[in-house]
């Protein structure tokens, strides 16, 4: 009768445990990813507001810019308002009132900012006039590159978890 093979017994022994040492690998990666998502693209994001020589006036401008928002690994393409001050060198407001996150409007009968929501008021600057909320207005980070009102957004949401 043959003797067994011992390198192949010892192969036969040693499958099992790299099979386990590969599926326990990829679960530990998965659950590192999953555990510890990305952190907000959009903040580095650099986006186009409006060129500068049409920003004029003394009243704030309504702009719209489209922003990546990115949560664990979704990615969605979002679309937020921005108030441009052009009588404060071209100041980049966020709409979002400080107080509850609802989306503030500008009166321009009454030359101030409002929030439907809970009655905060906000000057023409973005300065807290009255109501509920906090403090005025978030200024957003802005440049001007290549005749361009650039902006940095950064929505309430991520804000709070920097």
């Amino acid at each position: 009768m043959d003797k067994p093979d011992k390198s192949r017994r010892s192969f036969l022994k040693i499958l099992p445990l790299g099979v386990l040492a590969g599926v326990i690998a990829s679960i530990g990666g998965a659950a590192f990813r999953f555990l510890r998502p990305r952190i907000f693209a959009a903040t580095d994001a650099w986006l186009d507001v409006a060129s500068v020589s049409e920003l004029t006036g003394a009243q704030p401008l309504t702009r719209k810019i489209v922003a990546e928002h990115v949560a664990g690994w979704a990615i969605t393409t979002e679309e937020h308002n921005v108030f441009v001050l052009p009588a404060k060198n071209n100041q980049v407001l966020s709409t979002i009132c400080p107080h509850e996150g609802c989306e503030v409007v500008w009166e321009q009968a009454r030359n101030r900012f409002s929030c439907p929501c809970h009655e905060s008021y906000f000057s023409v600057d973005g300065a807290r006039i009255s109501g509920p909320s906090p403090r005025g207005l978030d200024p957003l980070p802005m440049r001007v590159q290549d005749g361009k009102l650039q902006v940095q957004y950064v929505s309430k949401e991520q804000a709070t978890q920097a």
